[in-house]
């Protein structure tokens, strides 16, 4: 049996794949490669957009059209996201949501038997366990590892919480195992990933990030722990003065903005303002030399004037960012905002998110330049024509020609020049 996996959306989806395709290998199914005709394809779907949801069903019927006689999966939060999705693709031979991704293969042995359509989605609001399912690596020298999932947060632009469900997290013991079995296979770097990363442990009451951090940090042969997303209220004085004791923490921190407008946060039902998120990156400036700190933000949400959007603007290019994500704001069905009145028109969104994005290239631009001269310990990754690349713990991209096969070695570089878009150096 062949198989292939299409993976749209977040780390955590990527993990989920992982998992997948690992359960698959180890009952002897062969992966196959992106185009390749193959006897099971599994679309592993994202709703964060209607855009992501518009790409997960055209992956379905293009699976289907490969391959009628193969068998086409579909999982993820697409499935969560409508209810009239199941019936909108009819080409999926099994559908399930965020809850038995570990048991696909199981699901797909029991369709070759009998042949009889699968639509499992269930109601994810009522999943209180986290789903065991264990990954390898993924992303050539890093490994994700997924710790956490769902949110409690209904933001008013986000349909997450309805497809990923409450907060839930892996067993802090378990977390550290499978940290190290990472290691053992190879990984020098560890991305923690999850919904809402920062709330790890919180329904438990027995542990939480930090506590992870601290058993991380004594991992031998683990060099660096990469956070994924964290709110801005996480970083407060004491959860830095953790985090500082941790020594194989990368210094690059993303947080979550979404806008630099006070009012518009309030609309978005975000629990900080501009000031407090100013703070929380200052907190992590002072304490981490050096640090990278990255955010996402929106653009045209509901009630956004061109005021509201000028405030949101400058403060961006006030903060420093190193990198910035930035979105038109997309409707959801389902969500407070999808309800919203004083809609902006999706010309005017686009236009902001072409502004916002010419702001901040330039803010990132100035991030990297002020790494020239400067050394940076780079884990290196892939080679194209004698080039390798790699990333600095602040997750500044380099590339460096090598006569040595360098992938998968963390070695001193020095920053000489800044073109197309990543830092070029040599190795010291």
């Amino acid at each position: 049996m062949t198989f292939y996996i299409h993976t749209l959306g977040c780390k955590v989806n990527q993990y989920e794949s992982g998992a997948i395709a690992r359960s698959f290998t180890e009952n002897g199914a062969i992966p196959a490669k992106d185009g390749e005709k193959c006897d099971v394809y599994i679309v592993n779907t994202c709703a964060v957009t209607e855009e992501s949801v518009r790409k997960s069903k055209q992956a379905v019927r293009r699976a289907k059209r490969s391959n009628p006689d193969g068998v086409t999966v579909v999982c993820g939060c697409a499935p969560h996201s409508d209810p009239g999705f199941a019936a909108a693709i009819p080409e999926a031979d099994i559908i399930i949501g965020n809850v038995g991704k570990a048991d696909v293969f199981g699901l797909v042995s029991k369709y070759l038997e009998t042949g009889k359509k699968t639509v499992e989605i269930g109601d994810i609001s009522k999943e209180r366990s986290f789903e065991k399912m264990r990954t390898g690596k993924t992303e050539k020298t890093r490994g994700v590892l997924k710790i956490q999932d769902g949110c409690n947060n209904f933001c008013a632009y986000c349909v997450i919480p309805f497809t990923r469900g409450r907060i839930r997290s892996k067993d802090i013991d378990e977390a550290e195992k499978e940290a190290r079995e990472l290691v053992c296979e190879g990984c020098r770097e560890i991305i923690l990933s999850g919904i809402h990363l920062d709330n790890y442990g919180k329904e438990t009451g027995r542990f939480d990030l930090c506590d992870l951090l601290l058993r991380l940090s004594d991992i031998d042969g683990l060099e660096r722990v990469r956070l994924g997303s964290l709110e801005p209220v996480f970083i407060t004085e004491e959860n830095v003065e953790k985090m500082k004791k941790v020594k194989n923490l990368c210094h690059h921190f993303h947080l979550s903005l979404q806008s630099g407008c006070e009012k518009t946060l309030r609309a978005m039902n975000r629990h900080y303002t501009p000031e407090e998120f100013l703070s929380a990156v200052k907190l992590l400036r002072d304490a981490f030399e050096e640090c990278s700190v990255t955010t996402d933000i929106i653009t045209g949400f509901p009630g956004e004037t061109d005021e509201d959007f000028g405030v949101s603007l400058e403060f961006a290019k006030n903060a420093g960012f190193a990198k910035v994500h930035v979105f038109p704001y997309s409707e959801r069905k389902g969500t407070a905002a999808a309800l919203m009145e004083n809609r902006v028109p999706k010309s005017v969104r686009d236009e902001r998110c072409r502004k916002m994005i010419a702001a901040c290239a330039e803010s990132e631009e100035n991030y990297k330049k002020a790494l020239i001269g400067k050394v940076k310990k780079v884990l290196f990754e892939t080679e194209k024509d004698g080039v390798y690349t790699g990333y600095t713990e602040e997750y500044a991209e380099v590339r460096v020609k090598s006569e040595k096969d360098i992938r998968n070695l963390i070695l001193p570089v020095k920053i000489t020049d800044v073109r197309d878009g990543a830092a070029e150096g040599v190795t010291v």
